[in-house]
């Protein structure tokens, strides 16, 4: 998928007969790497909208307000080698809800970019995202997996060190000016793969 500012978004089904759920998964593009300024507040920016483990944006409406999802996430994933990164929306839903999910989280992603994260969102995100960070070095098994992939790049501690540091320090004008930045809602590439044809049984839930 192309990364330059000719990359286009698109919407594409996939029917999948007998199936009981549906899937929506949205995704972009974008040239970033995990060395880049605007990396720490695009990291929040997510974890505001889709990857806090306790409250977000996504899950916020449509999983706890809608009703529409056995769940819902975003993803950012970004590279340590390529001016390589992309954001990800998935849900699993019911497939008669699948047009109001696809809505639901285009509306969400819109109403960020437009009225931008707040300063409770932010600081809350900070401590969620940081203290999750180091949850996962508690354990042996999740410091060694990080020692190695910084090794491999030539990092030390040093560098997981200033992201967490630029993170705690964020503002929410950083924050909001790095995903109006990267983050254009027309470049989705949307998939959506269920049992559409199948008749709505009643009392169906999510």
């Amino acid at each position: 998928m192309p990364m330059g500012g000719d990359a286009k978004g698109g919407e594409h089904q996939i029917k999948t007969p007998d199936k009981a759920n549906a899937t929506y998964t949205a995704g972009l593009l974008f040239p970033l790497r995990d060395d880049d300024a605007d990396y720490p507040a695009l990291v929040v920016g997510n974890y505001i909208f889709g990857a806090g483990a306790l409250s977000s944006r996504l899950g916020d409406r449509i999983r706890q307000k809608e009703g529409l999802s056995y769940g819902v996430s975003s993803g950012l994933s970004v590279s340590s080698q390529d001016k390589r990164a992309g954001l990800t929306i998935s849900a699993i839903c019911n497939p008669q809800n699948i047009g109001r999910v696809q809505k639901c989280a285009q509306e969400e992603l819109e109403r960020l970019l437009r009225d931008g994260v707040t300063a409770e969102e932010l600081e809350n995100a900070k401590q969620g995202y940081l203290q999750a960070v180091k949850v996962g070095r508690a354990s042996d098994q999740g410091l060694a997996g990080t020692l190695t992939n910084l090794r491999h790049l030539g990092r030390t501690m040093a560098f997981e060190a200033e992201v967490e540091k630029k993170i705690a320090s964020l503002t929410v004008e950083q924050v909001n000016a790095a995903l109006r930045k990267y983050i254009d809602p027309k470049k989705l590439v949307i998939v959506t793969a269920g049992d559409f044809e199948t008749k709505v049984v009643e009392g169906g839930g999510v």
